[in-house]
This record gives C-alpha cells, structure tokens and sequence, in this order.
C-alpha cells in the first residue's frame, strides 16, 4: 500500500492507495500542519488511526526537495527520505514537490477538472506551466519531449517581485522594510493578500479592521470592504503578472494551469480581467501570450494524486518497465 501526503503550508491531506489497478484514494483524512510539531508525528498519527501500514511513503511537500531532503519554510519542518525510512522501517519513501506532484497528476485528469480562464490554442507538444497560490507562491513546469512529459520543480515564487506602477512601488518599499528581500510569495500568496491590504491601509491613515486572507477575501468579494476589494484586484494583477513570466520563462505554449487554494474561493475575479490583463502586459511578447490558453485546475486532491502516480511510477521503472507511465 502506498501512503500518498499533499503536506501544505496549512493544511496536510493524506490517504491510502493500492500498489497495483487504478489510482482511487481510500481513508482520506484531512489535518492542520501546524497542529503537529513534527511530518513523523503527523504521519505517525494518520497510520495509527486507520490501522493500516504502508509499504510506501509518497509526499508532494510545500518546499523544495534537494537531494532527499526537504526545507518546509512556512512551517519550519526539516526533514529527509532517510528519516521517514529509519521511523517507519521502509525502503521506499519518495519526496517530491507539491506543484512537481501537480505536474504529474496533469496529464491523467479529465477535462471536468479544468476551468478555463482564458481561451488560446494548445500546443499539445507544447511545455505546461503551473503556478498555485496558497500559503506560498509555487510554480512547476511539465517539459514536453520525444513524446514523454518531465515534470520540474521550481522556487519561482522566491524570484524578486517587480513593482508596475507607483503605488506598487510603494509596497514594494513597505514590503522591503517589513521583510527585506522582496519575493512575488509576499504578493501573490494567503499572507500576500494581508501584506497588500495592510500596506493599503496604511496608505489611508487606517488601522486594519480585517486581520486573515480569508476575511480580506470575504470583504473584498462582496464589496462591503473597497480597501479589501482593491487588495484583491493588486493580488489577482500580480498573480497574472508572475504567470505570465513563468509562461514566457518556460515558452508553456501547452497552456498555464492554475492550482492552489485561493483561486476557486475568488473565481468571479478572473471575470474583472485583471489576471489576464496583467499575464498579457509583456511588452513586445504580448502576441505569443495571447495564444497560451490558461486553465484552473479544479481538483479536490491534485496534488496527492500526482504523489500516488509518482510513487506508481517508480515502482514501475524498477520492475525494469522503463519510462512507459508518462508516454
């Protein structure tokens, strides 16, 4: 059996798969990261509750996975593939990124699990792009070669913000005297919506009346708030603005894929135009992006998926079946 984990910044969703057949999750359980001091804790609790023990550890991980060892900085977990396969007596653990797990899940969901966001035409031999904003910014590629796909991690999110107009300049010099460095995370993320709400409220002379992204968030879709409405139309343009960069940076003429938490809470956004508008405003390459068609993915377990079909895959190349899973 393989134990699948899409390990968030905030949220952690585990679940069971069989080694052989269909990827269908079973024993789901949904917890809070940061309830759990440690990921062994955390995994050590789901395997005592269903009473099942895995063969397998699979992990899509908010952060990056180097060498088989992970650096959670959102929730200051490190950890490796040694140590879970000393704790849980395995010889298989694999770690991967989440949006690498994401990647992978692409190719095997079902048109029901996108919403488009803006027309184009697919290249289908063409690279994917996807960016998720959640409690982080990640941003993965899916490289398209010689008819086989090759999903690549990235910390893209951690590249430097670039300010548009003098207002963004203006957070971007609040931000720098905040945090210092100055990443497109502390924009285009959960706590980037708090970051440029509470930088708009200082520009009023007002104490901040919301405290969390989902309050902005709330105030911000149903108009009762113009300083969390105008948060979120300078988040949906900076998200736009950094898939369009990713676009660019990888030539996705497959398409961009949207996936993270934030955007199906705030999807009447995207009507406003504001995410394309500002994936479009790239100067002299506007018309290349006008033909990268852009999808969210509506998947309730994408990530976890992708860590299943991940660990399936390996299983497979080391039965000597070569790369036959992604062709």
């Amino acid at each position: 059996m393989i134990l699948a984990g899409d390990i968030g910044g905030t949220k952690t969703l585990l679940a069971i798969y069989e080694l052989t057949g269909p990827a269908r999750p079973k024993k789901m359980r949904l917890f809070s990261t940061k309830s759990f001091s440690s990921i062994k804790t955390l995994l050590n609790t789901y395997i005592s509750e269903i009473k099942i023990r895995p063969t397998c550890i699979s992990l899509g991980v908010a952060g990056p996975v180097i060498k088989g060892q992970v650096n959670m900085v959102n929730v200051g977990w490190r950890f490796t593939v040694k140590d879970l396969k000393r704790k849980f007596n395995l010889s298989r653990v694999f770690l991967l990124n989440d949006l690498e797990a994401l990647a992978y899940s692409l190719p095997f969901l079902s048109k029901k699990h996108f919403i488009p966001i803006k027309s184009g035409r697919v290249d289908k031999k063409g690279n994917l792009a996807i960016i998720a904003a959640g409690t982080g910014l990640g941003e993965a590629l899916l490289i398209r070669k010689e008819g086989s796909n090759f999903p690549v991690a990235t910390e893209g999110g951690h590249a430097d913000f670039a300010p548009w107009n003098e207002l963004t300049y203006r957070l971007h010099a609040h931000l720098s005297q905040k945090f210092g460095h100055v990443s497109w995370e502390r924009v285009a993320s959960g706590p980037g919506i708090e970051n440029i709400y509470e930088f708009l409220c200082k520009e009023e002379g007002l104490s901040p009346g919301l405290s969390s992204a989902k309050e902005i968030g709330q105030a911000g879709l149903t108009g009762k708030d113009p300083l969390a409405e105008k948060a979120l139309e300078l988040f949906f343009y900076a998200y736009g603005a950094e898939a369009g960069n990713l676009a660019l940076k990888s030539l996705a003429t497959g398409g961009v894929f949207i996936g993270g938490g934030i955007a199906p809470k705030l999807l009447s956004f995207f009507e406003r135009g504001i995410f394309e508008e500002a994936f479009l405003a790239k100067g002299r390459h506007k018309t290349f992006l006008e033909n990268i068609p852009i999808w969210l993915v509506n998947h309730p377990y994408s990530v976890l998926q992708g860590a299943a079909l991940w660990a399936k895959h390996q299983l497979i190349k080391a039965q000597g079946r070569g790369n036959e899973f992604f062709s």
